[in-house]
């Protein structure tokens, strides 16, 4: 494929995914910190993104890099690979997750028959590492968002956990902390980049 041609292409594809999400110029340009002149000219095919701006395209709309140099035909042929892909990625994580939860009923079982005690405090155990599971791959395959949602539910329910845990010693005091952890991940999800001009 000529470099016209795949010039043309990204700016056909940055017009499209912007209309078919219903963004105007400006509100895609406050989204990757840059002018909404600039998103004219590349929707123009004057000029090019940088390559960690076309990345920055590709996470906001959810297609990968392949999707922005690609035609429209390309995109139809590829949109079963994609869906099949995400398939793949929810599943691998999901069975991950099943193996946490076998372990701790495996914990569980082994604790009731041979020693007699009710470990059920095990499962709640189970859920922030499977937060923190979930964390891991959404780190590889996910978006920051998500990964926002899931450091949240994790940091509670670690707080939670410990509370059950020791509940003899009521521990109440233990969800202060989560707290400023919470106020800590919106700050650090309201960090943006320094604002380009081009």
């Amino acid at each position: 494929m000529e470099n016209s041609q795949i010039k043309q292409n990204i700016a056909n594809n940055i017009v499209n995914l912007r209309k078919n999400n219903k963004l105007t110029q400006a509100e895609l340009a406050e989204k990757l910190n840059y002018s909404d002149k600039a998103i004219s000219r590349w929707e123009r095919g004057d000029t090019l993104p940088d390559i960690d701006i076309l990345c920055k395209i590709c996470d906001i709309f959810g297609v990968n890099f392949e999707y922005l140099i690609s035609t429209e035909t390309e995109h139809k042929k590829n949109n079963f690979v994609d869906k099949f892909q995400l398939g793949n990625r929810i599943t691998i994580t999901l069975l991950t997750i099943s193996l946490i939860w076998l372990i701790a009923t495996c914990v569980y079982v082994y604790y009731n028959i041979f020693f007699q005690i009710k470990a059920w405090t095990v499962f709640i155990w189970a859920v922030p590492a499977s937060a923190i599971i979930a964390q891991i791959y959404n780190t590889m395959w996910g978006n920051k968002k998500l990964g926002l949602y899931i450091l949240s539910v994790f940091s509670w329910t670690t707080l939670a956990s410990f509370y059950i845990q020791f509940l003899q010693y009521n521990l109440w005091l233990i969800f202060l902390i989560g707290a400023p952890v919470q106020v800590t991940i919106i700050l650090w999800a309201q960090l943006k980049p320094k604002n380009k001009e081009k």
